[in-house]
Parts: C-alpha cells; structure tokens; sequence
C-alpha cells in the first residue's frame, strides 16, 4: 500500500506542477464572491479590499457600482485605470488579484483523504484534485462526477442544494438537470489509464466509492453462489474461489464461462481440474456480466 501512495504522488505531484504552471492567475475570470485586492500605486487611499456581491458587481469608492464578472484581474486593473483616469487620477497604475476564489466551488466527499468543499480557480484534471484532497483510500475504485448543465462554473454544486431547492430548480429552468460521468480509479492510477484523467470543472460533486459498480456471477455447485463484484481481472479459478470454492458434488472439468457479446451469447468450456493439477496452464478470464457455472458430476 505504501508502494502504491508514493507513485500516486509522485505522478499527482508531475501533473500539478504543469497544470499549475499553465494555471496563471491573469486567465482566471471573476466570479460572484470573490475578494479582489486592489492595488492603486501612490494612492493608498484607493487601495483596498473589495468582495464581489451576488448579482456580479462590485462598489468600488467614488466609482460607484459596476459589474465585474467574466473579467480577468488584468482586464479590470485596466477598467479601473480608465475609470480613474477621467479627471481623479493623473496616470494611474492599478493592479487587481483575487485574494479568495469563493465563486467556483466543487464538493468531494467518499473514500478520500479530506473530503469537503473546495474552492479552485478554474476546471483541472482528475489527478490534480486527487492532490488537492490528499488523495484516495485504499478501497477506492471509481469515481462519479455530478455535473450541472449549461453554464455551472459559479453553480454550488449539487451536494450542497437540498432535495426540495433543487426539485424547484429543475421545474424553472431546464439548465438544472445533469449529467454524470464515472472515472474508473483502478485503470487510471494502477495501470495508467490516462482517458479516465477527465475534467472536474467548477460546480462539479464528485463521490470516491469503494466499489466499481459492476459484477459477475458463479453458479451451480459452489458453497457461495450469486453475484460477485468485479474489481479487476480475474480468472475463471480465481473467481470460484471467491464464490466460497466447489462443493463436493462439483463437476470442475467442465465448467461454462457464459459471455454476452452484443446480442449474442458465447459458451467456453474450462477444465478447471486440469488447471488445479498444472496439466493446463491457461486460465479464461472472467468480465464484468459474465456467468460462470459450476455444474453436478455425474459421479
């Protein structure tokens, strides 16, 4: 287990730091709730803190009122400089940072390290917000992604909407409904799965589960029968031990290995006896919705 955090830091730790680089605070874009620090050179008077309210706007001295989303800092340093510019002050230098990123938020919760909400400054990929929350447990499988349509960058994630908020939401607006994507945590951080390094993007809730939501199925003569989860590759041996083993009435050189291709359904016969006994060393592997029977001997 401690193999497998130090390389899941150390290829989080990579991915951050290129992100991160590329990450430069003058493409992020103001949001509701934010707090800007705003800097005018030579005028202390006229450097302060200011929080961005609800409807997008800030109050800003003797400026007035005026909306500020959707701008970079850079965009509003020049806006401010070209407001005061206009008779107050003679060639003003301004520059704006975001001292808190409150607009964009995503809520992280399940089998991770330090669940909770997160404030991020723009959309980044699953191995990066692993790094952020300190990364997963040691049963973490997969990973689901709740996601507002349409425009949900300043949206408080779905976790966080009671159940009867959201229901009126999803009668007034058709841009409160969902979507949802699963990330397989097994393929990416054990075989480097880089196709499940999706986006996790502002308003987003992301559950860590221990399962992988998929199983097979062995039955017939074994002490166990049912479902079984799948977790990863598995072969037909390996699965019937898991099913509690044969019992004595098992048949195990002609086990069937049921497997729905499309809309057609294969049989492969396997001799697990032989298998057991070393005279057969290829074992079938079992997928997910498979169904492996175990069938009585004749004897």
């Amino acid at each position: 287990m401690r193999k497998f955090n130090v390389l899941l830091f150390v290829s989080l730790f990579s991915v951050f730091t290129i992100v991160g680089s590329a990450s430069a605070e003058s493409d992020y874009h103001i949001g509701k709730e934010d707090l800007l620090d705003i800097e005018v050179w030579g005028s202390p008077e006229l450097s302060k803190e200011v929080a961005v309210d609800r409807d997008g706007a800030i109050t800003y001295g003797f400026l007035g009122r005026f909306e500020v989303t959707n701008l970079t800092p850079d965009e509003l340093s020049s806006l401010l400089a070209q407001k005061l510019s206009q008779g107050y002050v003679k060639d003003p230098k301004v520059s704006v940072t975001v001292k808190e990123y409150n607009s964009k938020r995503i809520l992280v919760f399940g089998e991770v390290e330090k669940p909770g909400m997160y404030k991020i400054r723009q959309e980044m990929p699953v191995l990066e917000m692993l790094f952020l929350v300190g990364g997963v447990k040691s049963d973490a499988k997969r990973m689901t992604v709740i996601r507002p349509l349409g425009d949900n960058s300043e949206k408080l994630p779905t976790g966080m909407i009671g159940a009867d908020v959201l229901a009126q939401d999803s009668r007034s607006s058709e841009d409160s409904s969902e979507t949802v994507h699963e990330v397989d945590l097994i393929a990416l951080l054990s075989k480097g799965d880089l196709s499940q390094n999706i986006l996790i993007k502002p308003g987003d809730t992301v559950y860590v589960a221990s399962g992988t939501g998929q199983k097979f199925y062995v039955l017939g003569m074994v002490n166990t029968p049912g479902p079984i989860e799948w977790t990863g590759e598995i072969t037909v041996l390996e699965a019937i031990k898991l099913a509690g083993g044969p019992t004595e009435q098992a048949a195990l050189n002609r086990i069937l290995l049921r497997q729905n291709q499309g809309s057609k359904q294969n049989e492969t016969k396997v001799n697990v006896m032989a298998i057991m006994k070393g005279k057969q060393k290829d074992d079938s592997v079992v997928q997910p919705g498979n169904v492996v029977i175990v069938p009585r001997s004749w004897v």
